[in-house]
């Protein structure tokens, strides 16, 4: 589990030379190991394919020889039973070797895989890249919340992360509304009463509503609350600039579906204030969750799926150009130990001589211009 840190420079600057470059050295050991079993298949296929047609050319020696054809009929049936013996011998170690070889191949590429995806992880808990847009999202399922955090940066690289909901007091369990304000009613829809003429509000008590979804940034917030009981749904819609917030509140249930603060004769009657301060509170909360990282579960880098193909030098490539173009992220990378950093990206071949440039570090045999 990975705690939120803060988005400084230097940090995300030094985390760009060790777990990024890790992440590229790991994923072109999985590439070299993909590429050892595909090798290895080919081989061992070829081998199977030759020792296939090897009793077709045993019985063709036979066409040319001099023998009487009982002779002949003879030795060859001898020599193809012997020869059928150590083709299927040869053909079974074959077979063992290829299996044995993938075996080994198969556990170093899985190892060299996870840690691939780890040194990315690492990289990413940091937010090292300007965030366009970010939000977490929540889902009620079986009575736990399943939460994402959700992050958009330059350069077409979008990524999520499974979040720790165990962690917090308010989701480690299924939210009932009475968790963020107690004793709220909701006035949901007018109807008459036998002691006055005029219209009164019906109310719906909110204290037994579990939040079913939700997904919140700094500030707005969408949400529902459902009751078990009747499967009446609460929605809230909230945002805040400042000192000023806003709150949109709409109710559902096998009667239709209504508009709660759009409607002049329900509004009226709605505790708008304990409703504020319980959309606030819930999306302060649910935020907060991105403070802790359990799984990075997706990275897109110009459309593709990193995790999928294991592109983690195409990634980092993107990622270099992206913070190349950041004033702050320059600096901070000035102020990194300039043979440290060179020596990392070396590790990478002409891919990392490139990247230097990019940066504004100086090769070996080089010098400032």
């Amino acid at each position: 589990m990975w705690p939120e840190r803060l988005p400084e420079a230097s940090k995300n600057a030094d985390i760009l030379f060790t777990e990024l470059v890790d992440a590229v050295r790991y994923s072109q050991n999985w590439q070299r190991t993909v590429n050892e079993q595909n090798e290895a298949k080919a081989r061992a296929a070829k081998q199977l394919e030759e020792l296939e047609e090897l009793p077709a050319r045993i019985s063709a020696a036979f066409g040319g020889l001099h023998l009487a054809p009982e002779d002949s009929e003879s030795l060859s049936r001898k020599i193809n039973e012997f020869a059928a013996l150590a083709i299927q011998q040869t053909r079974d170690r074959a077979q063992a070797n290829l299996k044995e070889a993938l075996e080994l191949s198969t556990s170093e590429s899985r190892s060299e895989e996870s840690k691939a995806k780890k040194s990315l992880e690492s990289f990413l808990a940091a937010t090292p890249l300007p965030v366009i847009d970010e939000e977490v999202s929540l889902e009620l399922t079986d009575s736990s919340y399943t939460a994402i955090a959700q992050y958009r940066c330059a350069g077409e690289i979008e990524y999520e992360f499974l979040l720790n909901t165990a962690g917090s007091p308010l989701f480690r369990g299924e939210l009932m509304f009475s968790g963020l304000q107690k004793g709220v009613r909701l006035p949901v829809r007018l109807g008459k009463t036998w002691l006055r003429k005029e219209l009164v509000p019906d109310f719906e008590k909110l204290d037994d509503y579990a939040l079913s979804s939700g997904r919140a940034s700094k500030n707005h917030l969408t949400a529902s609350f459902v009751n078990d009981q009747t499967n009446a749904v609460v929605g809230l819609v909230f945002s805040r600039s400042g000192n000023e917030s806003f709150v949109t509140i709409e109710y559902s249930d096998d009667k239709g579906k209504v508009d709660v603060t759009g409607e002049a004769a329900l509004n009226k009657h709605l505790d708008l204030s304990s409703m504020k301060r319980a959309s606030g509170q819930l999306a302060d909360a649910v935020v907060a969750l991105k403070k802790e990282k359990l799984q990075l579960g997706k990275l897109e880098s110009g459309g593709k799926d990193v995790l999928a193909t294991l592109d983690c030098l195409g990634f980092m490539q993107r990622a270099v150009t992206v913070m190349a173009l950041s004033k702050e992220s320059m600096n901070a990378i000035k102020n990194v130990d300039p043979k440290m950093a060179m020596e990392r990206l070396e590790l990478l071949g002409p891919s990392g001589s490139r990247m230097m440039e990019a940066l504004g570090l100086v090769a070996k045999g080089t010098k400032r211009v």
